[in-house]
């Protein structure tokens, strides 16, 4: 399974957790989402072992999920006192990365502007998070399970085009390769 998938459904999870349980459960919600940020960082750690010769860089941003999954679930009593704080810097940074990602893919093929709505709206929740933690906590949980929500229909919508988009070229590739037989 890609891992950008396996990454969004997990993201998609994160989403739902925050709108189900809210403030009652935030000790659980920081052991869950520590969980739900180490399995993508895994499966990337593992794609990269497996694919070393492929792939001469290493996956920091893995690793990194990895650790501050492991870390949220070893120690959430000091996750919960600043948890809105590290969830809007992920929210932020996802919308960059995801801003970045439709950058690079539209210097190889046309990206319509809806597309690029949706980081744009999960990087300013995550910005509103961060400048507004405590304000209103049941609004910052709700925004946050969007903005995650949305992140992940995003990616998943992006990784279903490349992945059609790769099928396309390889098959027009393999159809230029044939040969003509008379």
């Amino acid at each position: 399974m890609n891992v950008q998938i396996v990454r969004s459904l997990c993201v998609l999870l994160i989403g739902f957790l925050f709108l189900a349980l809210g403030n009652s459960a935030l000790s659980m919600l920081v052991v869950a989402v520590g969980v739900l940020l180490m399995i993508p960082g895994v499966f990337s750690l593992v794609s990269y072992l497996r694919h070393l010769e492929q792939r001469p860089m290493f996956p920091l941003a893995a690793l990194g999920s990895f650790v501050l999954g492991l870390w949220m679930v070893m120690s959430p009593a000091f996750f919960v006192s600043f948890f809105m704080y590290v969830v809007g810097g992920v929210l932020v940074a996802l919308g960059v990365y995801q801003l970045a990602g439709l950058s690079v893919t539209s210097r190889a093929l046309a990206v319509a502007w809806p597309l690029y709505v949706l980081p744009i709206v999960v990087l300013l929740v995550g910005l509103f998070v961060i400048f507004n933690p405590f304000e209103a906590a049941a609004i910052p949980i709700i925004l946050i399970g969007a903005g995650c929500i949305i992140s992940a229909v995003n990616d998943i919508i992006a990784a279903i085009r490349s992945a059609k988009l790769q099928k396309r070229t390889k098959q027009r590739n393999e159809y230029m390769d044939a040969e003509i037989v008379e």
